[in-house]
């Protein structure tokens, strides 16, 4: 299967270029970074280059131009490996390709193939008034095969399928009663991670079971602990005195459910797992249930890499020592491609990253300057009926994203802060990154500078 992804951002400039109002097909491409997964190719929205309307013979009915203006775009696909996507419009919905368009496509790609010397798939794809498109790969053979999944990942997440969703049984009828037939056939689609789960990822983990998503990619390298037993969901006294793995306790409990949820389990640190980390790539949403600095970061640079959207949540209890609760608090923080990141946003500073990362790379070291940091290796307090709460918040949080159902505009909701000490829920917008590398790092894919595996000392 071929999923294309890009930014809604990108997606809009596309529409303003290719949809002017002067009524003449336009041109666009898109370099794309590249995953490829399991036989799966995943096409990523890099860069995208508008062909000057006057650099092109233009009609109601057919664009053509020279390829001598987009030689720049032909050597950086063929330097890094990228892929390359023709984009044009067309003015009647869902209309297909024209015979014009196939010995369009067949031509130029030819020449693009004969120039990357590579046999991985590039694609042309067509967009409509509305910002809706379809599209198709073209092979080195020249054929085409219609692309199955477009995604426009933004405020809201968009998606334009052109195959026949899984069936929704009649266990979801109530989901289906108040999200849709649509909605509920594509949450059987999905494919979602959630990164720790224990206290907070337990409870999203199993809301999203019963909501009927498709897929759950699960990391965690804990084990089952008799500490966990107050907020683990599905966990069991038995687990605790084997000592079994978090994600296998989770597994376990899903199979046992029985709703038909596949699920996909990774004991480790995502940072330590290369293939975990193309896993995560692969998926649709992003759940950090995570109390790192360095596993959040990870999943940063993830979601900028891949354009899979993430929902972070942090969850702070604070009692008293004597049995007071000081104070309740969490953070829903919505993440998309091109938003600012969460170390933008203060979730965690550049200090605390630096020093959590030495501890696990170099725990000598770490303990030889231990006294600089602040409270690395101190547990909080947790309680389910706490966890569950920030949890519900962040999976209607997704829900709100596929389906819109809030009164404002999405964009309002990036952050959502809840104290429960003064049952206070407040949102606030984020604005756009200012981080140069996230920007120039959008949608690169298996281009990697910054994605190092560690293990222990060792960069593997």
């Amino acid at each position: 299967m071929v999923h294309f992804k890009i930014t809604d951002k990108m997606c809009q400039e596309l529409k303003s270029h290719l949809h002017n109002g002067d009524g003449l097909e336009a041109l666009a491409f898109i370099i794309c970074g590249r995953l490829n997964h399991e036989g799966d190719n995943w096409l990523l929205a890099h860069e995208i280059f508008l062909m000057p309307y006057e650099k092109c013979s233009r009609d109601v009915n057919y664009v053509s131009w020279k390829t001598k203006h987009i030689e720049h775009l032909l050597d950086k696909a063929k330097d890094k490996g990228f892929a390359i996507v023709k984009i044009h419009s067309h003015f009647m919905l869902d209309s297909d390709f024209s015979e014009l368009d196939d010995i369009s496509d067949k031509s130029f790609f030819e020449s693009v193939y004969g120039w990357s010397n590579s046999d991985l798939p590039h694609a042309s794809i067509i967009m409509y008034p509305d910002g809706s498109m379809k599209g198709r790969t073209i092979e080195n053979d020249m054929s085409f095969s219609a692309i199955p999944k477009i995604t426009v990942v933004g405020n809201d997440i968009k998606n334009f399928q052109f195959f026949e969703r899984a069936s929704v049984g009649k266990e979801f009828i109530r989901t289906q009663q108040a999200f849709g037939e649509k909605t509920t056939k594509l949450l059987r689609g999905l494919k979602i991670a959630v990164i720790g789960c224990s206290g907070t990822g337990s409870p999203v983990i199993e809301q999203l079971v019963r909501l009927g998503v498709g897929t759950l990619v699960l990391a965690d390298g804990d084990f089952i602990e008799y500490k966990n037993l107050n907020r683990i969901i599905g966990s069991t006294f038995a687990d605790a005195k084997a000592n079994t793995l978090k994600v296998l306790a989770l597994k376990n409990h899903i199979e046992k459910i029985g709703l038909g949820t596949k699920v996909i389990t990774f004991p480790s640190l995502i940072q330590e797992n290369r293939k975990a980390i193309d896993t995560l790539a692969s998926c649709d949403m992003i759940f950090g249930c995570v109390d790192s600095f360095e596993g959040r970061f990870y999943l940063n640079l993830i979601s900028t890499y891949y354009l899979v959207p993430l929902i972070d949540i942090g969850v702070k209890l604070v009692a008293d020592g004597n049995g007071g609760v000081d104070s309740i608090n969490g953070n829903i923080h919505y993440v998309n491609p091109g938003s600012e990141t969460l170390l933008e946003r203060g979730v965690f500073t550049q200090e605390q990253l630096t020093a959590e990362s030495l501890r696990r790379i170099s725990p000598h070291e770490y303990e030889k300057r231990k006294t600089y940091f602040d409270n690395l290796d101190i547990e909080s307090p947790a309680v389910i009926s706490v966890n569950m709460t920030f949890a519900s918040f962040a999976v209607n949080e997704m829900l709100a994203r596929f389906h819109p159902f809030r009164y404002s505009d999405n964009i309002k909701f990036s952050h959502t802060c809840i104290n429960l000490s003064d049952w206070d829920i407040n949102r606030s917008e984020v604005k756009e990154t200012e981080s140069k590398s996230a920007l120039r790092h959008i949608g690169i894919g298996n281009i990697e500078p910054e994605l190092e595996i560690y293990d222990s000392e060792t960069v593997i």
